[in-house]
């Protein structure tokens, strides 16, 4: 894993080297690969058994799910990374448009063709999930009818998954102490396809084993990780170019080193705080920087940078950079979404999640092959060591913001303070000489 590692990082490197010259080129490929692959993997999972179910599951609503604020958490995380919300990548990118550039037709286009996405790779990916949930589901199935055969000397073909529960509810009204000593697995197919839809093991774990059933997954499991791959390298050119971008424009790396180098560099250092996912704990590891780091931290940024630019830079202004560029003013739909909506559900999602933080203990999701339910997860409570390294990762990300700010505003109050000590103090505005 760590020579996969220090390999994709290369892979970014080199794509870095010419700047966005070849980051323009090398997206080409990152960016329409995955819609190929999609498009293959869609043809063939409508064509697995249990399609329909995990599709059903899909497109079926919970009412009980959508009260949970970590759902609308996850969801708004999700937006933010398919949209780079808040990484500074897209203002990084932008910066390369021309002046005159229509960004409002732009936003309207990205957010569209983002959500169409969305909704197009999930009907593939919950295709198979059900096929996966349908598969384990039969295991399940065929393990209990391996034992209550075993137990009862009944004749191979006699109990079949079709009429499994009228023969387990006839043996449990005449041998339920038998039927109970035998420690029969709960088969759920509900339970299974909730399984099958959590956390981020979905692409690493549970989507690998269900392309592992798949007739040929040799072929899709290629397929399929080389999409994760450009899918990838198309995130990290973002995060990427959000970092060096400002570095760079704002003169902070000295004259004297290459931007060659300093790419190597952050590149490097990188590398070596990924290092930390190769080990056995990475994918918990990976969790909990996908719930603490790459979620919180995310909402805290952009409503910041709304409330910036709304209050603060000034809505006013901000409409006329607007109009500058695309010959006309916001309309009362942007109006409205910077000045009320967007800032409010950001801030209703962020102070519901804290609340059922407080209330609730930080859990996770472990992989116990001893577990009884296995291969369902068993849910565990983080230890406290883990809990506190948690809010550190929270907190990081976001303690500059007011750092930054408490140093811009004593520079603004120093800057004051010297012009009205280097002001004449024999100078008088309200005198006006008389003119001969």
């Amino acid at each position: 894993m760590v020579i996969c590692l220090a390999s994709a990082w290369g892979i970014v490197y080199i794509c870095f080297i010419r700047g966005i010259e070849t980051i323009g080129k090398a997206v080409y490929v990152t960016a329409t690969f995955p819609y190929l692959v999609l498009t293959i993997f869609l043809i063939r999972a409508l064509t697995l058994p249990g399609a329909t179910e995990g599709l059903v599951y899909l497109f079926t609503p919970k009412v009980q799910v959508l009260k949970d604020p970590k759902v609308w958490l996850d969801a708004a995380t999700q937006i933010f990374f398919s949209l780079s919300l808040a990484f500074g990548g897209l203002i990084a990118f932008s910066s390369y448009n021309p002046q005159k550039n229509n960004c409002e037709r732009d936003a309207v286009i990205v957010g569209v063709i983002n959500s169409a996405t969305s909704i197009y790779a999930s009907i593939p990916i919950f295709a198979i999930l059900g096929f996966k949930a349908t598969s384990n589901y039969n295991d399940c199935l065929d393990g209990n009818i391996l034992s209550i055969t075993n137990a009862f000397n009944i004749g191979d073909q006699n109990v079949t998954r079709e009429n499994y529960d009228s023969w387990l509810k006839h043996l449990n009204t005449t041998h339920s102490q038998e039927i109970e000593d035998l420690h029969l697995k709960h088969c759920n197919l509900q339970e299974f396809l909730d399984q099958s839809a959590s956390g981020t093991g979905l692409a690493f774990i549970v989507f690998t084993e269900a392309v592992i059933k798949m007739p040929g997954s040799q072929v899709w499991a290629v397929l399929f990780f080389v999409m994760l791959f450009s899918l990838g390298l198309s995130s990290m050119f973002g995060n990427l170019e959000g970092i060096l971008t400002p570095l760079l424009d704002l003169h902070v790396v000295p004259k004297w080193l290459p931007k060659e180098a300093f790419t190597g560099l952050i590149c490097l250092i990188s590398f070596l705080f990924a290092l930390i996912f190769t080990m056995g704990s990475g994918n918990y590891w990976l969790e909990i920087f996908n719930n603490y780091v790459g979620s919180l931290p995310l909402l805290i940024i952009a409503f910041f940078e709304i409330i910036s630019v709304v209050y603060i830079y000034g809505i006013g202004r901000f409409s006329d950079d607007i109009e500058w560029m695309t010959g006309r003013r916001p309309n009362l739909y942007w109006q409205a979404t910077w000045r009320v909506i967007s800032p409010g559900m950001l801030l209703v999602v962020f102070l519901a999640y804290i609340v059922v933080q407080v209330q609730q203990p930080a859990t996770y999701a472990a992989w116990n092959p001893n577990y009884i339910n296995f291969p369902m997860t068993e849910t565990l409570d983080y230890p406290g060591w883990v809990f506190a390294i948690c809010i550190l990762l929270s907190s990081v990300p976001c303690i500059f913001i007011p750092i930054v700010a408490i140093y811009r505003f004593i520079q603004w109050i120093m800057r004051r303070v010297r012009q009205s000590q280097n002001r004449n103090p024999c100078e008088n505005h309200a005198y006006e000489p008389e003119l001969q």
